[in-house]
């Protein structure tokens, strides 16, 4: 849908912080389209206004006009925009597969569902890095914080440079009360003043609730890597809590452009609801 002139007056008025009446212009956009990846379109800047009750409209009819064949692109749209209740609905008819059983056991995860989670992910067949990440969530959600801190430990010696990978190891930490652990972990790490490394640390120090040091650990991080998605979410997250809820959304933004529909531009935008 390039070149779309009212697509491009939405966003116009968005940057622009004209947002009076732009809910209905959304709406109106989207029921002239017939196609659902373009209806996603314009549930994405939904995403960046009030909540009035249009999101769940539009959802709606975005699953009217998903079947089979499409309901698994949908699907990850939908979960990308954090609206899992209707990623579910959009994969009823796709037929079942790693990708479909991975896929389900994200939003169920994301509505709190732990159990059924932990029973989706035993169907998965062939688990990638991304669902052992998963699967240590869910251990520790469920209250298993001894198997989380096995599993994470157990892909951190696999992964060790990896940035999700470190990220899930430190959280099934912080769950299992370990929090001394966890401060040698990102002590040590800063010491190689990787980007990965002050992201990691920004991110627990987020976490235990040091705003300040968390932003200035994810400002190292993004000034090293300006593509750093885990330290903008950081240091987007940490400015909308210090209220600066302005440059909190043009993170937000800079996120979206580098990586369309990322959930850390949505994570970072929640923080600024009613902003």
């Amino acid at each position: 849908m390039p070149n779309d002139p009212v697509l491009e007056s939405i966003s116009a008025d968005l940057a622009a912080g004209r947002t009076e009446g732009l809910t209905t212009k959304v709406l109106a956009a989207a029921e002239s389209y017939s196609d659902p990846f373009d209806m996603l379109k314009c549930l994405s800047f939904l995403k960046l206004l009030p909540q009035d009750g249009t999101e769940s409209k539009l959802a709606n009819m975005i699953l009217d006009r998903t079947d089979s064949g499409n309901g698994l692109e949908v699907a990850k749209a939908l979960y990308n925009l954090g609206l899992s209740y209707f990623a579910l609905k959009a994969l009823k008819d796709v037929e079942p597969s790693d990708h479909t059983y991975r896929l389900t056991c994200r939003c169920q995860y994301d509505m709190e569902e732990y159990e059924s989670a932990m029973d989706t992910y035993s169907l998965i067949k062939e688990p990638v890095v991304n669902d052992r990440i998963l699967l240590s969530s869910i251990q520790s959600s469920v209250g298993e914080h001894a198997k989380s801190i096995e599993t994470a430990s157990a892909l951190l010696n696999d992964f060790p440079d990896d940035y999700d990978v470190r990220i899930a190891y430190v959280n099934a930490l912080m769950m299992g009360g370990r929090t001394k652990d966890v401060s040698k972990y990102i002590r040590d790490g800063v010491k190689d003043k990787s980007a990965d490394s002050y992201a990691v640390a920004a991110y627990v120090l987020r976490i235990q609730g040091n705003i300040k040091a968390a932003g200035g650990y994810a400002s190292r991080a993004v000034t090293l890597n300006n593509e750093h998605i885990g330290a903008m979410e950081t240091l987007g997250i940490c400015l909308a809590l210090k209220n600066e809820y302005d440059k909190a959304k043009i993170v937000a933004g800079a996120i979206n452009e580098l990586s369309p529909g990322d959930k850390a531009a949505i994570s970072v935008l929640s923080y600024c609801e009613g902003h």
